[in-house]
């Protein structure tokens, strides 16, 4: 994969542009490890699951078209929806997310920021 953003994301059915400078992360599910030390002074490791997100998501929104209000209502759904992304060298991701956290809308850029959480793995690997 070649570094760079994100082309475009797919929600639900519904494409959008990215920003150019998108700086998306995407953090692969799997396992977090702690380590919690015992009274003797050995230690521990304590997994809990973790689910794959991409945070970071600048889409390109058009007001005009209810982009906004999209948005918003796929996370009142509550439920997983379909997603794809596309970067930039064409490299695929997708799966079934949610949106989480607050849907940021800027005004001066024209662009939503959101994060998405659920199972999302890269195409063709």
């Amino acid at each position: 994969m070649i570094a760079g953003p994100f082309e475009s994301h797919t929600l639900n059915g519904r494409r959008f542009a990215c920003d150019a400078d998108d700086d998306a992360k995407w953090k692969l599910g799997g396992k977090n490890n702690e380590v919690k030390p015992n009274g003797d002074g050995t230690s521990r490791v304590i997994q809990q699951r973790k689910i794959d997100s991409i945070e970071g998501i600048s889409l390109v929104i058009d007001l005009d078209n209810g982009d906004d209000e999209f948005l918003q209502d796929l996370k009142n759904s509550g439920k997983m929806f379909d997603y794809s992304g596309t970067a930039n060298d064409g490299t695929v991701f997708a799966g079934s997310v949610q949106i989480v956290d607050d849907v940021e809308i800027s005004f001066k850029e024209g662009t939503a920021s959101i994060s998405l959480n659920g199972k999302i793995e890269k195409q063709g690997a």
